[in-house]
């Protein structure tokens, strides 16, 4: 399809500079004469036209939230609690398990050692814009492996499913049973103010149950009392049954606008602790300071590197009604506004109606009409669709909130996907995330702001063809009557965060739809400028 529309393409260019004569240069008589098409470009937007006063609904925009975003085992734990006048509120923790970096030889400990301090290392790599608020993070001990449970993958064989999604609650993971106390936290530590995203460690206050958490790892008392053999270089496989892992989450943030969520990179987070031995004739005297370091991820590790993102979203003083963006929901109401957040939060929908397809054949009839041709369809050449931003217009004379626009853009996701199936991150044609990253090359399909017109520019071209040839095939079983576009596939796209983005603090907001009685006010509505082949 896409080699037969670059040849449509480079036809165009031969028709318009008026190759009429056909000689023996290469390819040439692969080439249809200058009538068999006729190159072409349209906009199309919500406006009201020039001819008539009739504002055009080509999209239907909704919202869409779902819980079915992996959050499990992807080299980041997130933790922060936020609060945002639009999107509402969201926490997020993660649980980890953690291994021994080091060998511990025997005797390493002594004799009753000394406990001296625990502290959180961190890596953190990502972040939103308030990291001034100072928040209270709580790690509490995981008590129960249950929420491991073994799926089978062939007659007579399971294997660990270790998969889960931002839903994931400690709380009620096991069957409904909890596997933390949240009435016995390890220790707490803050991050905010002057411990900002640069710290590197911060050293945790530590509660009663972390008393007894570091005797445990120090062979003082519990199972491996005195029993080296739990950090033998083979002992992984018994040491994630002793020692579970660790939920670390932040208190709730409940000041409108404060707070934000921290992405720590798990290779490089853990805890290590710190202590001394005594002189074993003497315990009164001090002989070494001893230390111990745990890591969340090590990629050498057969076991215990099992990591789980756990989300909650408070949408109680959100400025939209969540209900009517659940995918469980049986009717999903248009919106004319345009939401997308990470961490499965909102997002949107966006499906091409009647005004749409009937632009396109109208553009056919139109060119039919003015002449002699019989065009039956097109071949897009490009298809861009632009999204603008709240303060955005399409007229840049006439905008007026310059300041507010850029700090929509300064505050939004800086690149958008666009997905056929956002649960699995089915991308458009157009949007091979995969490839972009394997090859290091851009594609064509672009996403980002573009911060001159005050809009995020995608390039749909392969998408938006199939979707036409999918309704022409439509039409033609249709055999003269309506079209019915519940049967056109992949009719809705979904707007949500790049896809190596998933997990992103920022929030995007938009202008949808034009027309109806929701989008009539939009002053930007969705754009589609689309450069195309008429074919006979």
């Amino acid at each position: 399809m896409f080699r037969a529309v670059a040849v449509l393409a480079a036809t165009g260019m031969a028709a318009l500079a008026g190759c009429t004569k056909v000689d023996d240069t290469l390819g040439s008589n692969l080439v249809p004469d200058n009538q068999q098409m006729k190159a072409g470009f349209v906009t199309l937007d919500g406006r009201p036209m020039k001819d008539e006063q009739a504002v055009r609904q080509y999209v239907e925009t909704r919202l869409f939230q779902t819980d079915s975003i992996r959050s499990s085992n992807i080299s980041y734990g997130y933790m922060g609690s936020m609060d945002d006048a639009v999107f509402g509120q969201r926490t997020a923790g993660f649980l980890s398990q953690y291994v021994s970096y080091y060998k511990v030889d025997e005797g390493y400990f002594g004799k009753e050692p000394i406990f001296d301090s625990v502290l959180m290392l961190l890596s953190i790599e990502s972040y939103g814009e308030d990291t001034t608020t100072v928040q209270q993070f709580n790690v509490y001990e995981v008590t129960s492996n249950a929420y491991l449970t073994d799926k089978p993958v062939a007659p007579g064989k399971t294997e660990r499913d270790t998969t889960f999604y931002v839903n994931f609650d400690p709380l009620t993971a096991a069957a409904g049973q909890p596997i933390v106390d949240v009435d016995k936290p390890l220790f707490s530590f803050e991050l905010g103010g002057d411990k900002g995203p640069s710290a590197t460690s911060v050293k945790m206050e530590v509660k009663p149950a972390g008393e007894d958490f570091i005797k445990r790892l120090m062979l003082q008392q519990g199972t491996y009392k005195d029993d080296y053999s739990i950090y033998s270089v083979d002992s992984l496989k018994y040491w994630v049954d002793e020692f579970k892992g660790l939920y670390i989450v932040a208190d709730k943030q409940s000041e409108a606008g404060k707070g934000t969520i921290y992405g720590t990179k798990l290779d490089a987070t853990g805890f290590e602790v710190y202590g001394r031995t005594r002189v074993e004739d003497d315990p009164t005297l001090i002989k070494d300071t001893i230390g111990m370091l745990y890591y969340f991820y090590d990629s050498y590790a057969e076991y215990g590197n099992v990591s789980v993102n756990s989300v909650q979203h408070d949408y109680t003083r959100a400025q939209f009604n969540i209900d009517d963006a659940r995918e469980t929901a049986l009717n999903r109401p248009e919106n004319a506004t345009v939401y997308v957040a990470g961490m499965g939060g909102v997002i949107s929908e966006i499906t091409f109606g009647e005004d749409f397809f009937g632009a396109l054949e109208k553009l056919i009839a139109e060119e039919n009409s003015a002449s002699d041709k019989e065009f039956q369809t097109l071949a897009f050449s490009q298809a861009r669709m632009s999204i603008y931003f709240p303060s955005s217009d399409y007229d840049w004379e006439h905008l007026t909130q310059v300041d507010d626009l850029i700090v929509e853009m300064d505050a939004a996701q800086e690149r958008l996907g666009l997905y056929t199936n956002y649960k699995e991150l089915t991308p458009i044609a157009d949007y091979a995330y995969v490839y972009e990253k394997n090859y290091s090359t851009e594609l064509a399909y672009n996403g980002y702001i573009n911060r001159s017109r005050g809009c995020y520019i995608m390039d749909i071209t392969g998408y938006m063809q199939g979707l036409w040839n999918a309704y022409v095939e439509l039409r033609k079983q249709a055999a003269g009557g309506s079209v019915d576009l519940a049967k056109l596939e992949n009719r809705s796209i979904y707007l949500g965060p790049e896809a190596y983005s998933l997990f992103t603090v920022l929030y995007s907001k938009a202008q949808g739809m034009g027309g109806g009685t929701t989008g009539k006010d939009n002053r930007a509505p969705i754009r589609f400028d689309l450069t195309y082949n008429m074919i006979k």
